[in-house]
């Protein structure tokens, strides 16, 4: 779908107004929260809480079924959130209750996995948790095509970019400073998430949906299109959907595994590591934020947003690749300083790109909860194929780094059909 297409209300997306400063502002904290509530478990806290659970020799076992299992329940909850947000006319808006449920249920989940005493009970509680991380995220990106005209959503969506490695630095510093109290890693993001939810409903007036507008009936055919986007009537969704699904398939490699990484491969003692994943993803996100913002800016300019995706992805793809054969951990920050480079422009572009190619705005909710339902699928395939990858590698992390890289430029290579958007 091209810029100047129109939505079924019959109105021209170019003549969407520019959104402002406060906007911006807004969505960008809102956008660090909810990954600050999102990632962290993951990157960290749920790998040393594992650890101390069932001993190191489960610990992969165990934080791959966790991971894998959590994400499942989110990937078939959000395109009906996604739905029911598209359909919603409370008086405060579409988007907005659920962003207040997402953050309420964070925080109660995050105090939930904190204290939790077993496995099973870690389990379950993840997958509320992510499903209410999600109840953030999702009608965020939804808000992207309600409010943000094309021409500004390079540069939207390369703040969205800019967002993950801020949270990415301040998450992962924080955490290392409360390593000592279990609670504390899990609370305190969500704790954040929901303040920036609250700056983001005090500053952004959210779209609204008359009582009386047109809403098709929710029957078991409806809801059953709810969870995809028909591939043959909208191949450029399709391909872009896939695009992200190899990609973000390579980088859960990265940040699910990661901590074991540097304990198998690098050496490293379990107290060196939350503050060794502290400077790598310091290191990864300078390079993320440079190139982020100026990627989204640079392909609104040229009008082009394939070249940057393939580019980005190929680029993150060979910093993995190299991060498998390292040795030292002055090594593996080089690695993470060029894949920095690449994560940042795919982010900037891949979301603007996606944007573009939406095939319906007045199904927007819907629409990018499915298209977000690839970045939950690729989280719960990745510790799914990662013992696989393991038990042919030997045990070794460094042949799951390697392939993780080799994914993620064929995410790249996945853009070249689309043809509705350069």
């Amino acid at each position: 779908m091209t810029s100047s297409a129109l939505d079924r209300t019959g109105t021209s997306q170019s003549e969407q107004p520019p959104v402002g400063k406060s906007f911006i502002f807004a969505f960008a904290f809102a956008y660090a929260g909810f990954w600050i509530a999102c990632l962290m478990p993951g990157t960290v806290s749920l790998a040393l809480k594992v650890q101390a659970l069932v001993g190191s020799k489960d610990a992969a076992g165990a934080l791959s079924l966790i991971v894998g299992g959590g994400v499942l329940l989110p990937l078939v909850v959000m395109p009906v959130v996604g739905r029911l947000s598209d359909r919603t006319t409370a008086r405060i808006g579409m988007r907005r209750p659920y962003l207040l449920a997402g953050a309420a249920g964070c925080i109660a989940l995050g105090a939930v996995m904190g204290q939790a005493p077993n496995v099973p009970v870690l389990l379950i509680a993840y997958a509320l948790y992510s499903t209410a991380a999600n109840l953030i995220g999702t009608p965020l990106l939804a808000v992207i095509a309600d409010q943000v005209p094309p021409q500004q959503r390079g540069l939207v969506s390369g703040l969205v970019g800019l967002t993950l490695p801020l949270a990415m630095i301040g998450g992962t510093f924080i955490i290392q400073l409360v390593a000592t109290s279990a609670l504390l890693m899990f609370l305190l993001p969500p704790l954040i998430a929901a303040v920036s939810v609250l700056v983001f409903i005090a500053l952004v007036n959210d779209r609204r949906l008359p009582k009386d507008a047109p809403r098709p009936k929710l029957s078991v055919r409806e809801i059953a299109g709810t969870f995809w986007v028909n591939p043959v009537r909208h191949p450029d969704f399709a391909w872009v959907w896939f695009s992200r699904l190899l990609f973000v398939l390579g980088y859960g490699f990265l940040t699910t595994y990661q901590a074991f990484f540097l304990l198998n491969r690098l050496g490293s003692s379990t107290d060196q590591v939350p503050h060794q994943i502290f400077v790598a993803s310091l290191v990864l996100s300078i390079t993320t934020i440079l190139t982020s913002v100026t990627g989204g800016k640079l392909s609104d300019f040229l009008r082009r947003r394939k070249t940057f995706v393939l580019a980005s992805a190929a680029i993150y793809g060979i910093a993995l690749i190299i991060a498998s054969l390292t040795t030292a951990f002055n090594g593996y920050l080089v690695a993470m300083a060029i894949a920095g480079i690449g994560y940042g422009a795919f982010l900037a572009v891949d979301l603007a790109l996606v944007t573009d190619v939406l095939p319906d705005k007045a199904t927007a909710g819907k629409d990018m909860a499915v298209f977000n339902m690839s970045s939950t699928l690729a989280n719960a395939l990745a510790p799914a194929a990662a013992p696989l990858i393991l038990l042919l590698g030997g045990g070794s992390y460094s042949v799951l780094f390697a392939t993780a890289g080799g994914v993620a430029v064929l995410g790249g290579l996945a853009i070249l059909p689309v043809r509705g958007v350069r």
